[in-house]
């Protein structure tokens, strides 16, 4: 008997574009996967570094907002805005990528450091909502992208690996932090989608 499997990306590309993974929708998983964990294991600490892994991982865009774009406004809907409607230029993301999950999972296998194991958990779990959700914005290959060495390869020219669309921002902070903008359109005709 032979059972058909979907590949999760598949079934994402089924969803209405308007649904895509905006930094709400990471933090309603993360907490749903926190409050498993806590529920599992009682475990505060353990908890604490799934919701780091979960959440926390994203402070990297951060860092590429004042370090490499140069950016000065500090206000969370400049922020937001400005990844929205895809100003962004350089795409370093350190925390993002493969080769940092392997080099702390080898270190977790290592040390049997439990705490370690729980970041590792929320960050794969992000970067695996990330790839399957957001690789439909993109006409290049999202599972590339996340290879620190892939986008080092492309001087980490966020245009050049992710085929930048300019689109418009919800209006307020609270709008752009779970919807990510406006919905999102399917990607001209011409340009190949790399999941199909």
């Amino acid at each position: 008997m032979q059972v058909a499997v979907r590949a999760p990306w598949r079934l994402a590309q089924r969803l209405p574009l308007s649904i895509v993974m905006s930094p709400g929708g990471h933090l309603v998983t993360t907490v749903a996967a926190c409050a498993a964990t806590a529920y599992a294991t009682g475990s505060g600490a353990l908890t604490a570094a799934v919701f780091a892994g979960g959440v926390l991982i994203d402070i990297d865009h951060v860092v590429d907002y004042l370090a490499f774009e140069k950016q000065r406004d500090l206000r969370p809907e400049a922020f937001l805005r400005y990844y929205i409607e895809g100003h962004i230029r350089r795409a370093v993301l350190v925390l993002h990528s493969y080769e940092l999950f392997a080099l702390l999972g080898a270190i977790a296998w290592w040390t049997e450091a439990p705490l370690l194991s729980g970041y590792l958990i929320g960050a794969l779990m992000h970067l695996a909502l990330d790839i399957v959700f957001n690789g439909r914005i993109t006409p290049y290959s999202i599972a590339a992208f996340y290879s620190f060495g892939y986008r080092l390869a492309h001087r980490f020219d966020a245009v050049a690996l992710l085929g930048i669309v300019d689109r418009h921002a919800s209006r307020g902070f609270w709008a752009m932090f779970f919807s990510n903008g406006e919905p999102l359109q399917p990607l001209p005709k011409g340009v190949p989608d790399p999941l199909a």
